[in-house]
């Protein structure tokens, strides 16, 4: 009898880092392989996220499960759960943008993404849709923006060692003093991972590679703490961070934090060697995140300016709550660009 193949233990074991599930109903926009259209859609997300981003995402492992319903779909993290959605077949999603001059007849939904009211209507009915006002997009693009913003969400736990070594890489080809004096010299290479995952944490671009890993080389002959490292090197590519906040009149519309928040906020934080703490009162971090809902909606898509001392922590109070306000410090706004202010949060 010819011997039982080896069973390869190590496949079991090995975790993706990202991968998307679907249903039997949904395995028509993957079996085609790279040429199907959900993993034509996932490349053009990498391009994507690697232009804006500057960050390179994993590669993603799409498979049907036999245990999710038809046409439904699930977003996995290192093997567990983020997220999941049901498509419904033959129909098409219409996100409402603004006020539509036109009412729609469907199923009332919400968008996966950003959790927008939307509708479900027949494909005969897109037309109509689209010039009521309505955005309407097919089952891949639905799949396509939620996975993006899943990825834009937890960029910073995807961003692994490797990858910090492979970001110091790239710069060394043209750049190597930059790296050879910084990595392991000054600081080690998990310092590193922890100030780019700071920053993509909080979407902001690590395309400038050199910008930041020189940033770095100055601010670690003085601290080797990752947030006051992050803090340094925010400043230092300010511009790029401000720019995409700008209107189009070069202005940056934002609210302002009252003095003694940020007093409060700078007086609870512990600083260490390696890290800095927020040790504030829990009762204390419910009120401030209540003062700020009094001024800015949940979802709102806005910026807030604090001291430089409070920043990284007022982030940190904010980030469940208002997940959309950029909180950005005055250090961070070079001299030529005008903040318009839209209320103090006292």
């Amino acid at each position: 009898a010819s011997a039982k193949p080896k069973e390869n233990f190590e496949v079991l074991l090995k975790m993706e880092p990202l991968a998307v599930e679907v249903g039997l109903g949904l395995v028509n926009l993957v079996e085609r392989g790279n040429d199907s259209p959900l993993l034509q859609r996932v490349a053009g997300i990498r391009r994507q996220l690697a232009t804006q981003l500057g960050y390179l995402m994993p590669p993603v492992k799409v498979k049907d499960n036999i245990a999710l319903r038809a046409r439904e779909y699930v977003i996995q993290i290192r093997g567990t759960e983020i997220a999941r959605y049901e498509l419904l077949q033959g129909h098409e999603l219409a996100i409402s943008s603004g006020n539509p001059d036109h009412a729609l007849q469907g199923k009332a939904t919400h968008e996966p993404a950003f959790g927008l009211p939307a509708i479900w209507i027949r494909q005969d009915q897109a037309d109509l849709a689209r010039s009521s006002g309505y955005t309407v997009v097919d089952g891949v693009s639905v799949i396509g923006t939620h996975l993006t913003e899943v990825i834009r969400k937890f960029a910073y736990e995807l961003f692994t060692r490797q990858d910090a070594k492979t970001f110091c890489d790239r710069v060394a080809q043209d750049n190597p003093k930059v790296v050879e004096d910084l990595v392991p010299k000054l600081l080690p290479l998990a310092t590193v991972q922890r100030v780019i995952q700071n920053m993509l944490r909080e979407r902001v671009s690590i395309r400038d590679s050199v910008g930041i890993l020189e940033a770095l080389g100055e601010a670690a002959q003085s601290s080797k703490n990752s947030v006051l490292l992050t803090e340094y090197v925010r400043q230092s590519i300010r511009r790029g961070i401000i720019s995409p906040l700008a209107n189009a009149q070069g202005e940056v519309p934002a609210y302002l934090l009252d003095p003694s928040i940020e007093r409060a906020i700078e007086a609870s934080v512990d600083h260490g060697e390696l890290n800095s703490v927020l040790t504030m009162a829990p009762e204390a971090i419910r009120d401030i995140v209540a003062r700020i809902g009094r001024k800015i909606e949940k979802s709102e898509t806005a910026t807030l300016i604090s001291s430089a001392g409070a920043r990284h922590f007022l982030r940190q109070i904010l980030e469940a709550a208002f997940p959309n306000v950029t909180v950005l410090s005055h250090n961070e706004i070079p001299s030529e660009v005008k903040i318009r202010s839209r209320g103090v949060i006292e």
